[in-house]
């Protein structure tokens, strides 16, 4: 699964100091600028003038959410909270990364208190979503990917194709793979560029059997990239089915060298197992074969 935004801009401050201001806003325009160390450096020496300053936290945790480090992230937020328990913005963030660290529940609570105030933030669904799918709660997850797509902006297309890949993932877990590919064929009509929703739609229609819709779908998705293994894990899979053996070993070997070259190799050894299998003509079903290979 893939996390479209980070869920909160930077907020902009009209108080404190003229010294800590200056570097508030300083972070500020780094965080714009992409450059989240300098700006965490900026809101530091901003807190240690004055560290009462709650927005100068919750701009720093939001640096640190876009270097993936959550700890951090969530430390700030607490403070921030405890400085100012109106500054709902933060829960949004601290579920964030909470959901980052696996932590479902904790994440959802945070989302549950943001959606209190903010009944109408697409963003709050989409992450709560997310922290249903890890607890496995699909069917709530689909619920609150569905009430996203109400809410967001319709020019926003990028995230509307997020949306209905992962509203495709829960479909696929449930079993309901029409549904599954009617939602990955809305997240590409919204962004034809993403190498994924077309393995993840490929897998859709493996399952459906429909081979030859599989073959192809596994195939732009190696076409738009080819550094990945889970497409060609799919492909040799549907060309195996479809028969064609020569092809789906190559596909295989392609994948296993994927995982191998990157240390993957609960994978590697894995795909070396199914192959030894298929190669003696043993029974095979796709419960062989991960159904959860990362790319």
């Amino acid at each position: 699964m893939m996390v479209f935004s980070f869920p909160t801009e930077a907020l902009a401050l009209n108080q404190g100091g003229s010294k800590e201001l200056e570097l508030f806003k300083l972070g500020v325009a780094q965080l714009e600028s992409n450059k989240y160390t300098a700006a965490i450096d900026n809101f530091t020496q901003a807190i240690k003038i004055n560290p009462n300053y709650a927005k100068a936290y919750y701009n720093r945790c939001f640096a640190y959410l876009h270097l993936s480090d959550y700890q951090h992230a969530i430390a700030d937020c607490n403070t921030a909270i405890e400085q100012n328990s109106q500054l709902f913005e933060v829960y949004l963030n601290r579920g964030f990364a909470y959901y980052k660290l696996q932590l479902p529940a904790a994440a959802i609570a945070d989302f549950n208190y943001f959606l209190t105030t903010y009944p109408s933030d697409f963003r709050a669904y989409y992450d709560r979503g997310l922290a249903y799918f890890d607890q496995k709660s699909y069917q709530q997850a689909i619920s609150d990917y569905q009430k996203a797509l109400e809410l967001i902006s319709q020019t926003n297309t990028d995230d509307i194709a997020t949306i209905h890949n992962e509203l495709g993932v829960a479909y696929l877990h449930l079993k309901e793979f029409d549904l599954a590919i009617a939602n990955f064929s809305q997240a590409i009509s919204n962004d034809i560029e993403d190498a994924s929703f077309y393995c993840n739609r490929g897998y859709a229609f493996r399952e459906l059997k429909k081979y030859q819709q599989a073959i192809a779908d596994f195939s732009e998705s190696i076409r738009r990239n080819r550094n990945q293994g889970a497409a060609y894990v799919g492909r040799g899979f549907a060309l195996y089915k479809d028969g064609k053996q020569q092809e789906a070993w190559e596909d295989f070997l392609q994948a296993a060298e994927y995982y191998r070259d990157r240390g993957k190799m609960q994978q590697f050894h894995q795909i070396i197992y199914l192959i030894k299998i298929l190669r003696r003509n043993s029974p095979f079903t796709s419960k062989v074969l991960l159904t959860n290979l990362p790319n």
